[in-house]
């Protein structure tokens, strides 16, 4: 009966069949919506074959998208005669959904009962799939409008772009906020000089004058400004208010601007123009007042035929007043010694402040030298008065330098870099002092200055080279290492490293000078070794410089790594000075990882610093090593050859290796064997050894077993 009945319902729509298979998905189902047909494209599409359909349910290809009432619509539309339309989506046998704008009409017997329902589908899964991007593009560009126009209004400045044609495209309330008075035309589509003119017209703008001449002038040159964008401008409006305009053109050919406000600043500017010629702190001149004045002393000095000085006075050991009570306390001091300054000289002295802790002083209309003397003479002593600051009682001092004028000078910068040149001596010799400028000075200074130039193209070519001084077991006279020294030669004369290495320190130059020391003790360990010989630890000396830099230690392991040596190849010496530098923690730190890593950390010059015992615990000191000055007199000295001892002993107690230096007689060298010294380094043992001549002094060590001043 069924059979017949699917047979009937084709030939029924056997006319227009054909014609639908070829473009449409048709499905036929009975009334209570069991399917009787399907044609080629639906079993396509759903991936089910053609006797998996009949007989079921159109569920069988229910996504699940849709929710219960969609169909129940659907089935109180067709069960009634309607003709229902939609767009559903199905799920293919794989689980793929897809989408169908579908049509299903009611199929009517000859009485006009409805027998059954026919559906027309066409796949529409394409146009849903870009109507969805196109959507999520849309979401998307929608989300980054309202990202942006938060973060426009986020932004504390005004924002504005204005479009090829002029005219703004965009612009935040801050914009709207700063011209206020523009704020009624400002709006999408006006165009910037409507807005530059209307606020012009309605007293925006602080222009100087305002005559129609000049109002249209200052209209034109601020459209020239802002067609040809690049440079900032600043605005001063009419409530007082500074803007500072930066504009860009974009490579859309908008003309994007952003206006801060600067009123503060501006505000500042003026009252730092006010006090431009005093010193904030002190209320002392300033530099450029100092200058004006100086000036104008040396003429007067010209004319009178008597003479001035220029007195630089610098704080001694200021900086410790800063570190350990702060920076308050060094302000009261500053304050404490401008007054006295004040109170010591003359109307007629000009005293500034140059910075810091430095100050200068112009004493005009003197008999001679003497007279100046008498000045130093009376600062020094009103300098050197106790003050109480914190809670403490402060003992200060200083140095000062002097320069005559017009003797010594008769520019003001000149005389400056002599009275600095002569300061620098009075610190030299010891500061709280007076030193006056000699052009011998000079000599010296300038001397300094043409070694720190000729020592930093020295480090450019790498003409640094090395020279390593053999160190021996005390027990046996064997050869144990090598400490690595600096060696220079400049012009065919050999430098002495007491000359090039403060300099080194002064300029910065100590971090070059260090590495390539470093490198070149590495590449001659490894070329010993290579050789066959064993060299032992080549000791390097280094300076706080390095040891602060945050890579220091990552770079002398990595020179370990290059020249293929082992830890043990190395040993880092360094002086009681560069423990009480500022940055120990850092200083530390680097230690502890070369010390991690297996070098060996030799504290030089010991009992000649102010290191305290206590740095011995913080630090990872494997050696300690007696100062030269200590050995030298060891057998003549009560008190040297006791620290000798004591460094020893004390050595001895914490598990450390001790290396006396200077070591130069048979006598010294048999005296610090009897007391457990352990290592010796001098000329007794050997004088320096050049890079090339190293092999042969370890050939003949290897030959005699021991040094060769055995005895």
């Amino acid at each position: 009966m069924a059979g017949s009945k699917v047979k009937q319902i084709q030939a029924e729509f056997g006319a227009y069949k054909a014609a639908l298979d070829q473009h449409a998905i048709v499905a036929i189902t009975d009334q209570g919506g069991t399917i009787v047909y399907v044609n080629d494209l639906f079993c396509q599409i759903s991936g089910y074959r053609r006797n998996e359909l009949i007989g079921r349910k159109h569920n069988v290809v229910n996504s699940g998208l849709h929710p219960r009432r969609f169909f129940a619509d659907m089935w109180r539309t067709i069960a009634s005669g309607g003709l229902w339309h939609a767009e559903v989506c199905n799920r293919s046998k794989d689980g793929a959904l897809y989408w169908v704008d579908t049509t299903i009409v009611p199929l009517l017997a000859p009485s006009g009962n409805i027998k059954g329902y026919v559906s027309i589908r066409y796949d529409i899964t394409r146009r849903k799939a870009a109507e969805a991007a196109l959507t999520a593009e849309n979401q998307k560009r929608r989300e980054a409008e309202a990202l942006l126009r938060d973060i426009l209004e986020a932004i504390p400045d005004a924002v504005a772009a204005f479009d090829e044609n002029d005219r703004l495209a965009l612009f935040n309330e801050t914009f709207k906020r700063y011209y206020g008075v523009s704020a009624p035309i400002i709006e999408l589509g006006v165009s910037f000089e409507s807005i530059l003119r209307f606020g012009v017209e309605h007293g925006q703008f602080n222009i100087a004058r305002k005559t129609p001449d000049a109002r249209e002038a200052w209209i034109a040159a601020r459209m020239r400004e802002h067609r040809n964008p690049g440079k900032r401008v600043l605005q001063q409006l009419s409530d007082g208010r500074w803007l500072q305009v930066r504009e860009r053109r974009s490579r859309s050919g908008h003309v994007v601007g952003v206006r801060s406000d600067i009123t503060d600043l501006k505000q500042a500017e003026l009252v730092i123009k006010r006090q431009a010629e005093q010193d904030p702190l002190t209320g002392l001149s300033n530099r450029s007042v100092l200058f004006d004045r100086l000036t104008d002393a040396i003429a007067a000095s010209e004319r009178s035929a008597r003479e001035g000085a220029l007195l630089v006075v610098d704080l001694d050991d200021f900086k410790s007043v800063n570190d350990t009570l702060g920076h308050d306390a060094g302000d009261v001091l500053l304050l404490t010694i401008a007054q006295r300054f004040r109170e010591a000289l003359r109307k007629s002295d000009t005293i500034a402040r140059l910075g810091g802790d430095e100050f200068a002083i112009v004493v005009p209309n003197l008999a001679g030298v003497d007279d100046a003397v008498r000045v130093a003479d009376k600062i020094l002593a009103c300098v050197e008065r106790p003050t109480d600051i914190e809670h403490r009682t402060l003992n200060p001092r200083c140095s000062i330098g002097v320069a005559m004028f017009p003797t010594d000078g008769n520019a003001p910068k000149e005389l400056l870099k002599h009275a600095d040149i002569a300061l620098y001596q009075a610190k030299a010799r010891g500061r709280g002092m007076t030193c006056f400028f000699d052009p011998a000075l000079r000599e010296r200074v300038e001397r300094r200055q043409s070694t720190g130039d000729a020592l930093r193209a020295a480090l450019a070519t790498g003409a640094i080279d090395i020279a390593l001084q053999p160190q021996v077991r005390l027990a046996d006279r064997t050869h144990v290492g090598f400490e690595a020294l600096a060696r220079w030669t400049h012009n065919g004369q050999s430098v002495p490293p007491s000359e090039f290495i403060p300099v080194a320190e002064e300029t910065g130059l100590i971090l070059q000078l260090g590495y390539q020391v470093l490198e070149k003790s590495m590449e001659t360990a490894r070329r010993l070794r290579d050789l066959g010989y064993a060299p032992g630890p080549i000791a390097v000396n280094v300076a706080a410089a390095q040891l602060k830099q945050s890579d220091f230690a990552s770079g002398v392991l990595a020179l370990l790594r290059k020249f293929d040596l082992p830890a043990d190849a190395l040993e880092i010496e360094l002086t009681e000075n560069v423990l009480l530098d500022r940055s120990s923690d850092r200083i530390s730190e680097a230690l502890r990882e070369l010390d991690r890593a297996g070098i060996v950390i030799t504290l030089d010059d010991f009992g000649t610093g102010y290191a305290s015992l206590s740095h011995l615990k913080r630090y990872p000191v494997s050696k300690l090593k007696i100062d030269q000055s200590f050995v030298k007199e060891i057998q003549s000295d009560v008190c040297d050859a006791a620290i000798a001892c004591t460094i020893i002993s004390l050595a001895q107690s914490l598990k450390m290796k001790v290396v006396a230096e200077g070591v130069e007689t048979e006598q010294q060298f048999r005296f610090l064997k009897a007391q457990g010294c352990d290592y010796a380094q001098g000329y007794f043992v050997s004088r320096p050894i050049e890079r090339p001549r190293v092999e042969g002094y370890l050939a003949d060590v290897n030959s005699n077993g021991r040094f060769l001043c055995d005895s």
